[in-house]
């Protein structure tokens, strides 16, 4: 995959305190982009600048972190307000907040784990378009899945979330959200560019706070993990191609086939849905 110098570009990374977030961050700051890392909390944001410094060593990269509490309507105006003032556009916005193994509701009828692993990427989102619509050739990104897991995506609830549903299916629902999010976009935002990714095997603290299983798997994966995510770096240059509009990529580049249920229907459904969500999490 060809990637290719971004200076003059912003690119606000959220989750980009550990993990995926900061694997992409080193990437972009290292190819010129004026990065800006989002994480809840300001300590993980500075030691996360360091890391991003650190990974470039003799070279000057500008990166800065902010703070934001994605699942806060509230807190992601704030924020948005702020990046207006001090950037005034968006070249790249990746959308890299998750978990596992959240238990019990945000709100009523909201799982946990779906606003963190869905409902944070629709609430940013939403809120940096006017950003992201000053910007030239936007570009969103978005993480996801293996591929295989989508290919087994089938049918999915795209009206509402079930609050009495397993934990794996709550995952399975926030991941096919996040297709029908980049599909949305996709349809009715001309001006920017969206696709989800897949990372490929990211060095990450994941699963380290899950049973003693997830935690000792978590630790094996690691040695064989990268600290950065060369797909990323590739799909944030304005000259790659991001496949199919609303689309999906594997780690290497190559369009992923989705299911029938990532349909535009579904997309304007989904978007409507994580609408009414998020107003309850006012």
């Amino acid at each position: 995959m060809e990637t290719h110098r971004i200076e003059g570009t912003t690119a606000l990374v959220s989750g980009g305190s550990s993990g995926v977030g900061l694997a992409v961050a080193k990437g972009l700051a290292r190819l010129g982009a004026r990065t800006v890392l989002l994480s809840r909390d300001a300590g993980r944001g500075r030691d996360a600048v360091r890391a991003v410094q650190q990974a470039t060593p003799g070279t000057e990269v500008d990166v800065e972190s902010c703070v934001a509490d994605l699942t806060s309507p509230a807190s992601v105006a704030r924020l948005v307000d702020e990046l207006g003032s001090t950037v005034g556009s968006l070249d790249v916005l990746v959308n890299a907040t998750g978990s596992v193994g959240e238990r019990g509701d945000l709100r009523p009828g909201i799982p946990r784990s779906f606003a963190t692993n869905a409902l944070t990427h629709h609430l940013l989102t939403r809120a940096a378009l006017p950003l992201l619509r000053q910007a030239p050739e936007a570009r969103v990104l978005t993480v996801g899945v293996a591929p295989a897991l989508v290919r087994r995506l089938g049918d999915v609830a795209v009206d509402g979330v079930d609050a009495n549903a397993s934990g794996v299916r709550v995952l399975t629902q926030a991941v096919a959200w996040k297709l029908l999010l980049s599909r949305h976009l996709a349809e009715t935002e001309p001006g920017i560019s969206a696709v989800v990714f897949h990372p490929g095997l990211i060095r990450s603290d994941l699963l380290g706070r899950q049973a003693l299983p997830l935690r000792l798997l978590g630790s094996v994966a690691n040695r064989f993990a990268r600290s950065t995510c060369p797909v990323a770096e590739h799909l944030a240059s304005r000259t790659a191609d991001l496949g199919p509009a609303g689309g999906m990529v594997d780690d290497r580049g190559r369009t992923v086939p989705l299911p029938a249920s990532i349909s535009t229907v579904n997309a304007e459904r989904s978007w409507a849905a994580s609408e009414r969500l998020v107003s309850e999490l006012q």
